[in-house]
């Protein structure tokens, strides 16, 4: 069936009362961004997302230093910081919620069909949310949004032209590990990541990422050096 990427922009509270973000983010923050969204298992999303904060400037390793803190107070059962921008204002970080998590939840309401994606930013007041769908899927989250009385204006819709891998090509699970273990360091020199820990993130086997990576790696290889 086909899908369509569809940009909503919405006020942030109804975001914030739902759930989707803690009523203490915007304490500390000016606005999140998710840039990319994992689903290694059912019900399970993994977001990685870059902050901007508010307030006093922070080195990394200051931030590295709060890392638990805030895992605490933003109730994640995965927090990992990935890299930390100019002055400590922004930082990109890997998270996952306490399953089961809105997200999780919204979707199940939803029904198949509905892809959380990019771009999807939440600041203090105004809110763009993105996400791949098909035309029964739209018609459900934005009948859905109507019945919550929360007011939305559709920015964009266009078709949305990735679709399975053909002969050649990564599979979905192989991007997904590769832009993982990219995103964590892991072939960075030093790596700052191991399989180990992608496995635990993944919930896949040590051997599953190695086989997910090297299959991966060999097909950019063959294609740029044949």
């Amino acid at each position: 069936m086909a899908l369509s990427r569809i940009s909503l922009e919405l006020p942030s509270l109804p975001l914030v009362r739902a759930g989707l973000l803690p009523p203490t983010f915007f304490r500390h923050n000016e606005s999140v961004e998710i840039l990319r969204v994992y689903a290694f298992q059912p019900r399970e999303r993994m977001l990685l997302v870059r902050v901007t904060r508010s307030g006093p400037s922070r080195s990394k390793d200051d931030i590295a230093r709060q890392r638990e803190a805030l895992r605490r107070r933003y109730r994640l059962r995965d927090f990992e910081i990935v890299e930390v921008g100019p002055e400590g204002r922004t930082y990109v970080a890997l998270l996952r919620q306490e399953n089961p998590g809105i997200l999780e939840d919204l979707l199940e309401e939803l029904g198949a069909g509905v892809t959380p994606t990019t771009p999807t930013l939440v600041g203090r007041d105004r809110a763009t949310l993105s996400f791949l769908a098909d035309e029964a899927a739209e018609k459900r989250i934005l009948a859905l949004l109507e019945d919550l009385g929360i007011p939305f204006e559709l920015k964009s819709r266009a078709a949305f032209r990735g679709g399975p891998a053909t002969t050649g090509e990564l599979t979905a699970r192989q991007r997904e590990v590769l832009s993982l273990a990219w995103n964590l360091g892991y072939f960075d020199i030093p790596a700052r990541t191991s399989l180990g820990k992608i496995a635990g993130l993944t919930g896949l086997s040590r051997n599953t990422v190695s086989q997910h990576l090297r299959r991966a790696v060999r097909h950019i290889l063959r294609e740029q050096i044949g």
